[in-house]
C-alpha cells in the first residue's frame, strides 16, 4: 500500500540457463502508473484510451539465472487493471556458456582422462551386463561412461565441422534433469513405466523425425518397443543394452546413461513426456551405430522400421507411375487392407522426407505454402517429414476408411470424415465405432480420413511386414575376380551361392543388405554398390531363372516369391560397376595417423569393415580362426594360437575369447608405429597390407564388400553355404537374365548381340551369339561411351565364343548423379586361324 494506493511489483526469476526476452502487455487497463517500464514510457499515466497503447507494452531482457524487475504499477483510484504476459527463450552467446559451464567442463574432462585409464582394456559391451555390473563395482563404484560413445562432442557432430548447434553440450545423467513431482504426475526416473505408448515422445532439435516416426509406429504394439530392451530397468551404474538390425545384422548396442542436455537444462534431442528412458536410450544407441547424433538428421520411415524390427519392409510411391496403376484399378485399397489383415504395420509418410533433410529447419518456410494449399482445399496442412501409423482400416456401405495416428506433434484433420464432419451418419458411427473427444489437446492424436483423401495428401505408404517369422540371416560377399587367361577381364561377383531346398510351397522374403552410407566414413569410400536377387531352380537340364530383383542402389533389396517344393539356389548380384576407385578422385597423399598419432578418421571405418569381412560368426570379436585369416591376408601367416592368446589378447582389447573391434583397431595402429620404426619412418609396408586387404592409396575400396542375406518365411527353411568362385554360375545367371529379359541390340551376319536395361541404376548386360559356324574370337567395342562405368578394367572386351553359343561379355552403368551419358557398343569379329 502507498497512501489509498496499492502497489504491484511484477518480477521475474529465472532458473535456467537461458536468455528471457519478456513482454508485460497491460494494455486495456485504467487508472495506472508503470513505474518501471524503459525509460521512454516510465512514469506515463495509462488511462483508459488516451494514451498510446504501447505505453501499456513493458520489455525486459533477463540475463540467465537472474532476478529483474520487470514493471512496477501503482494503482490509482477507480482503476482497472489487465495483464497478459509472453516470452521467449533463448541461447545465450557460446562465450557465456562457457562462463557458466567451467567447472563443468574442467571436471567433466578430469572424469574422462580417469575413466580412459580405469576402463581402457575391460570390454563391457561384450561381457554379460551383471558381469559389467560387477566390474564396475570393484572399481569403487564408478558409473558407465562407454568409452566406444563417449559424453563428448565428437559423439553429437563430426569434429571437423563447426558446431550445427547453437549450445554448448552438457552431458546430463538422467538424475540431473528428471525430477519426481507427484503431484504433476511425475514418477521416478525408470527405463519404462506401465504402459508404451506413442505418444510418449517428444521430439528434439536434431531433425531425425523419421526415425522418431517409426519408433511411435512400433510403440502401437508397445511389445515390439519392449523386445528391443536386454536392460529394461534403471540402474545406479548407468549401463544400457538394446538390440537393432542394422546393415541385415542384429546387434547388441551398451550405451551410457549421459544425455546431450541444454546447459543445465533438459535434453537437447528426443525424449518422454514423462520421466521414461526409453527414448532417450534408443534414440542413442542408433547414434552410436551411426557415429554420432547429427548422422540422424533426415532419412526415411521404412528404413528406420528395417533397423527396428529386422523384418522386410517396404516403401510405397503413391507418385510412382507402378503404384498409380494400381490406385486407379482399385487394387490398391485391396493391398492395404490384406496388409492389415496380415498384420502389417502401415503408415503413410508426408512429403519431406529425405536423407540429410532437417525438417525443423524448413517448416517454418513451408508453413506459408502448405497455408496457401490447405485454403484451397479447407482443410490444415499435414506436418512435413513424418509418418502417421494407421490404427484401422474400415470399408463400410461403401466408404473407404483409414484411422491414422499422429504421435509426434498434435494434429487435428479438419476435412471430410473429421470429428465435425457430416458424412458421420448415425449408420456408419454404429459400424465403424469412432472414438472423438471434447478437446482435442487431451486426444491420442487419431482422426479419421477417407482413403481418397489419405492418397491424395500423403507421399508414400510404408509396409513394416512383421510377424513371428522364421528368419535365417547369413554374412556374404561380392569380390572382384579376374580371368585367368586375359587379366583385362573382370567381373565381381558373389563369393557364394546359397542352396534352399523346400519340401512344400513356401512364401518366402529374401533380402541382400549393405552397409549403410549414413554410418560415419562408409559414403567417403564405400559407397553403395547395385545389387540384386535372382533365384534359381535346379531342374534335370541345369537351372531355369524363376524370379529376379533388378538392380537397385540402395542399402537393400528385397524380393517376395511363392516357391514350389524343389531345389533352388539364390544368387546376390552385383554388376560391380562402381566397385573401384571414382573416375574423379584425386590422390590425396593420406597419413595413416594424425599428427596426434590417433588413426585417421578414414583409414578407423576401414578397419570398422575389415573386421566385419573376418568376423563369420557376427558375434563382434575376431577369434583365433578369423584373425588368423587376416594375418594371412596380409603376409603373416605364422601366428600361432599361443601367440594369439599372450600377444594379441594380452595386450590389446578382447575377450577371452577374441579381439574386439577397438582391440583390433589398437593392434593396428601398434602394426604403423612398429612399421615406421623398423623402416625408418616408412609405412609402405602397410600401404601393401592394405593392398592386400582389397584398398588402394587414398582407402577406396576396390576389391570386395560385405553383405548380408537374409531369409524370412512362415515355416523354417534351411540353407546351405557354397563356393561360387569356382563355378560359371554368375555368367550363366547373366545369360538366364539375359535371354529372357534382354533385346536385340545388332543382327548381322554371323551374329546377334544382345543386352538388357536396368531402369534404376541405368546399366546395360551385354551378351553375343555367334552363328558364324565356327569358334571365333568377338571384340565388345563400346570406348564411344562417355560417361559409364564398366565392371572390366576396361571398357573393349575380347572373347572366345564357340560356334552356335552365347557369351556373357560386360556391364556397364552410367555414372553415378550424371544427368547425361551416352552408351555406345559395337562388335568386332575375328576368325582364328587353325
Amino acid at each position: 500500500m502507498d497512501g489509498a494506493e496499492l502497489k504491484y511489483m511484477f518480477i521475474i526469476e529465472s532458473k535456467a540457463l537461458k536468455e528471457i526476452e519478456f513482454v508485460a502487455d497491460f494494455t486495456g487497463s485504467e487508472q495506472i502508473i508503470i513505474e518501471q517500464a524503459s525509460s521512454a514510457q516510465q512514469n506515463q499515466s495509462l488511462s483508459s484510451g488516451k494514451n498510446d497503447k504501447t505505453a501499456m507494452i513493458v520489455k525486459k531482457d533477463i540475463a540467465p539465472q537472474q532476478v529483474e524487475l520487470v514493471a512496477k504499477v501503482r494503482l490509482l483510484k477507480n482503476w482497472k487493471l489487465k495483464s497478459k504476459f509472453r516470452f521467449t527463450l533463448k541461447n545465450p552467446p557460446i562465450e557465456r556458456q562457457k562462463e557458466f559451464l567451467r567447472k563443468y567442463l574442467t571436471e567433466h574432462k578430469q572424469k574422462l582422462d580417469i575413466v580412459r585409464k580405469i576402463f581402457a582394456n575391460i570390454p563391457f559391451s561384450l561381457l554379460p551386463i551383471d558381469q559389467a555390473e560387477q566390474k564396475l563395482k570393484e572399481m569403487n563404484n564408478h558409473n558407465f561412461i562407454d568409452l566406444e560413445f563417449e559424453p563428448s562432442d565428437s559423439s553429437v557432430f563430426d569434429y571437423n565441422i563447426d558446431s550445427p548447434f547453437d549450445v554448448i553440450v552438457h552431458w546430463r545423467r538422467p538424475q540431473e534433469f528428471l525430477k519426481a513431482d507427484f503431484a504433476e504426475g511425475l514418477m521416478e526416473p525408470n527405463v519404462f513405466y506401465e504402459t508404451i505408448e506413442p505418444n510418449d515422445i517428444k521430439p528434439g532439435v536434431l531433425g531425425d523425425d523419421w526415425f522418431l516416426s517409426a519408433v511411435a509406429i512400433l510403440a502401437e504394439r508397445p511389445a515390439l518397443i519392449d523386445r528391443l530392451f536386454i536392460t529394461d530397468k534403471i540402474n545406479s551404474s548407468g549401463i544400457y543394452r538394446v538390440k537393432l538390425c542394422k546393415n541385415g545384422e542384429w546387434v547388441t548396442v551398451t550405451v551410457d546413461d549421459y544425455f546431450p542436455c541444454y546447459p543445465e537444462g533438459e535434453p537437447i534431442f528426443a525424449k518422454c513426456h514423462g520421466n521414461e528412458l526409453w527414448v532417450m536410450l534408443l534414440e542413442k544407441a542408433y547414434a552410436k551405430l551411426h557415429g554420432n547424433y547429427y548422422l540422424l538428421r533426415g532419412g526415411f520411415v521404412n528404413e528406420a522400421l528395417l533397423d527396428l524390427t529386422g523384418c522386410p519392409s517396404i516403401c510405397y510411391e503413391l507418385d510412382d507411375e507402378y503404384v498409380q496403376h494400381f490406385i486407379e484399378n482399385g487394387q490398391f485399397w485391396e493391398l492395404i487392407k490384406y496388409f492389415d489383415d496380415e498384420g502389417y504395420l502401415l503408415s503413410f509418410s508426408t512429403s519431406g522426407e529425405g536423407r540429410w533433410i532437417d525438417n525443423n529447419q524448413i517448416q517454418e518456410r513451408q508453413s506459408a505454402i502448405d497455408g496457401e494449399q490447405a485454403d484451397s482445399i479447407q482443410i490444415n496442412p499435414l506436418p512435413r517429414g513424418q509418418a502417421f501409423a494407421v490404427a484401422q482400416v474400415k470399408d463400410v456401405f461403401g466408404n473407404q476408411l483409414l484411422n491414422l495416428r499422429s504421435s509426434l506433434q498434435h494434429y487435428d484433420w479438419k476435412g471430410d470424415w473429421s470429428e465435425k464432419s457430416s458424412k458421420w451418419t448415425q449408420k456408419i458411427k454404429d459400424a465403424v465405432g469412432p472414438v472423438f473427444v471434447q478437446n482435442q489437446e487431451d486426444g491420442d492424436g487419431t482422426f479419421w480420413m477417407s482413403y481418397q483423401d489419405t492418397i491424395k495428401h500423403f507421399k508414400c505408404l510404408n509396409v513394416c511386414r512383421i510377424k513371428n517369422w522364421e528368419e535365417v540371416r547369413i554374412k556374404g560377399k561380392f569380390i572382384r575376380v579376374q580371368d585367368i587367361e586375359d587379366p583385362n577381364v573382370e567381373v565381381v561377383i558373389s563369393k557364394w551361392y546359397y542352396s534352399l531346398d523346400l519340401h512344400e510351397q513356401t512364401r518366402i522374403f529374401i533380402g541382400l543388405h549393405q552397409e549403410d552410407e549414413r554410418i560415419k566414413g562408409v559414403i567417403q569410400r564405400r559407397p553403395y554398390l547395385d545389387i540384386g536377387i535372382a533365384i534359381l531352380k535346379r531342374t534335370n537340364d541345369g537351372v531355369e531363372l524363376v524370379d529376379l530383383k533388378d538392380f537397385v542402389q540402395d542399402r537393400q533389396c528385397e524380393i517376395e516369391v511363392n516357391l514350389d517344393a524343389g531345389s533352388y539356389i539364390i544368387l546376390p548380384r552385383t554388376t560391380g560397376c562402381t566397385l573401384k576407385r571414382p573416375e574423379n578422385a584425386q590422390s590425396l597423399n593420406l597419413n595413416l595417423l594424425t599428427i596426434n598419432g590417433y588413426l585417421n578418421e578414414l583409414l578407423e571405418s576401414v578397419l570398422e569393415e575389415v573386421f566385419k569381412k573376418f568376423d563369420m560368426l557376427l558375434n563382434q570379436e575376431l577369434t583365433y580362426c578369423e584373425f588368423k585369416g587376416f594375418c594371412e591376408c596380409i603376409g603373416r601367416s605364422n601366428l600361432t594360437e599361443k601367440e594369439f592368446q599372450q600377444d594379441i589378447l594380452g595386450q590389446f582389447h578382447s575377450t577371452s575369447r577374441g579381439i574386439t573391434v577397438k582391440g583390433f583397431k589398437e593392434y593396428f595402429k601398434h602394426l604403423i608405429q612398429e612399421t615406421k620404426q623398423n623402416h625408418g619412418g616408412s609405412d609402405e609396408q602397410i600401404w601393401q597390407f592394405l593392398e592386400n586387404l582389397g584398398y588402394d592409396r587414398d582407402l577406396y575400396s576396390v576389391r570386395s564388400r560385405c553383405f548380408i542375406l537374409t531369409f524370412h518365411s512362415a515355416i523354417e527353411v534351411s540353407v546351405t553355404v557354397r563356393d561360387a568362385v569356382q563355378t560359371d554360375l554368375d555368367t550363366r545367371t547373366n545369360l538366364l537374365v539375359i535371354d529372357k529379359f534382354g533385346q536385340e541390340l545388332e543382327n548381322k551376319k554371323g551374329y546377334k548381340l544382345f543386352y538388357t536395361f536396368s531402369e534404376q541404376v541405368h546399366a546395360y548386360s551385354y551378351a553375343v551369339q555367334n552363328n558364324i559356324g565356327k569358334t571365333v574370337d568377338i571384340t565388345l567395342d563400346c570406348s564411344l561411351s562417355s560417361n559409364m562405368l564398366f565392371s572390366s578394367k576396361t571398357n573393349k572386351i575380347t572373347k572366345r565364343v564357340e560356334s552356335g553359343h552365347t557369351e556373357f561379355m560386360i556391364h556397364s552403368m552410367a555414372m553415378p548423379n550424371i544427368n547425361k551419358f551416352v552408351r555406345s557398343a559395337k562388335c568386332i569379329i575375328k576368325e582364328i586361324n587353325q
